[in-house]
């Protein structure tokens, strides 16, 4: 069957997002704009590609999916993150931080499954968290509709954004971060129902318009708003606006992806997702130990220009090709049986398999 090739589109434009979010050196205001949006998106489509079908297996045959298509490859992607660690992370520029850490401490952090656990490789929060909440959705979504729970998560989850406190206890495998990740799942199991509708109405202009209208909301919001993380449950100095940028960050890439033609190198990052996102910082962290320990430059040579930026983003999205090609052929018990696992939870790191008509031109 085709692809959803918007939903391609949108997932690799998320990863470069991810990818250029976490590069060193990015300007303040870019970086508040990215992290406005970009990993509530994944939520947002994983909730897009969950379909009736998908809702009518077994508790059972759910969890089974989430632990082929999420858990393996989280284990799997700990343990290069910790073998990677083991032998850098006193020569880091972070060193002091992990000054006195025994080498079994990151063990501990795989099975509490949270971002600050998990130092070793903190984006593999995201797999923890997305298990959690497919988990909990797919509960929820047997016993009530897709409309009650578009409402109830997100009152629940703006509720949580207004009252957190930084100094509660953090809750094992995405738990806390489920709360607001819950919300952007439904609306797009919600909205599901509609995209088709959406897409055989929506001109190529009118999706340029409504993507543009959409970004220029992020952005301003974004000045207002601040900082945020959905990780580090950081909801920016405007609380109340965290849920509505993120919709529109959303939305905004929505349109903009059903404006663009299909493209391999679209088709390519989406496909690869799963490999990009869990490496891109331990690449990041090699071409650091390569400028500083190879070249003898200081460790804050990464932040001097933007040029150093686009060079690290570039080229983690370049060596994914053939660590990809390697991961695939070396680990097929991870990598091999993705349309029967990872496509089965509608995780969004996977490509979709349904078919559906773009915009009209």
């Amino acid at each position: 069957m085709k692809r959803l090739t918007h939903v391609d589109t949108m997932k690799a434009i998320g990863i470069v997002l991810v990818v250029v979010g976490h590069s060193p050196g990015l300007d303040p205001f870019l970086k508040n704009v990215i992290y406005a949006f970009h990993m509530p998106l994944f939520f947002f489509i994983s909730g897009l590609l969950l379909s009736e079908q998908k809702l009518s297996m077994t508790y059972r045959q759910n969890l089974s999916l989430l632990w082929k298509g999420l858990g393996i490859p989280y284990l799997f992607f700990f343990v290069i993150s910790y073998v990677y660690w083991l032998p850098t992370h006193g020569l880091a520029a972070s060193a002091a931080k992990h000054a006195g850490i025994s080498w079994w401490e990151p063990m501990v952090g795989v099975v509490i499954g949270n971002g600050d656990a998990l130092f070793v490789n903190v984006v593999l929060w995201f797999f923890t968290c997305l298990f959690t909440t497919s988990l909990i959705f797919f509960w929820a979504r047997k016993y009530f509709s897709a409309g009650f729970l578009l409402v109830a998560f997100n009152v629940m989850g703006l509720t949580f954004t207004l009252i957190y406190d930084p100094s509660w206890q953090r809750l094992p495998w995405g738990l806390d971060n489920a709360v607001v990740a819950l919300a952007f799942y439904s609306a797009g199991h919600f909205f599901r129902r509609y995209q088709d509708d959406i897409l055989q109405n929506t001109t190529q202009g009118m999706a340029v318009m409504f993507a543009s209208f959409m970004a220029a909301g992020v952005a301003y919001a974004a000045g207002i708003n601040g900082a945020v993380d959905l990780n580090t449950l950081r909801f920016g100095s405007h609380r109340y606006l965290f849920l509505i940028n993120a919709y529109f960050g959303i939305l905004a890439l929505f349109y903009f992806s059903v404006s663009l033609p299909t493209h391999a190198v679209f088709q390519w990052l989406s496909k690869n997702t799963i490999i990009i996102f869990p490496t891109h910082l331990l690449m990041f962290s090699l071409f650091t130990g390569v400028g500083v320990v190879v070249f003898g430059m200081p460790h804050a040579f990464k932040e001097s220009s933007f040029l150093w930026t686009g060079s690290f983003v570039l080229l983690a999205l370049l060596l994914n090709y053939p660590s990809a090609s390697m991961l695939y052929r070396f680990f097929p018990v991870v990598f091999g049986k993705r349309s029967a696992g990872i496509d089965s939870i509608s995780n969004p790191v996977a490509p979709p398999r349904v078919s559906t008509p773009r915009a009209s031109k």
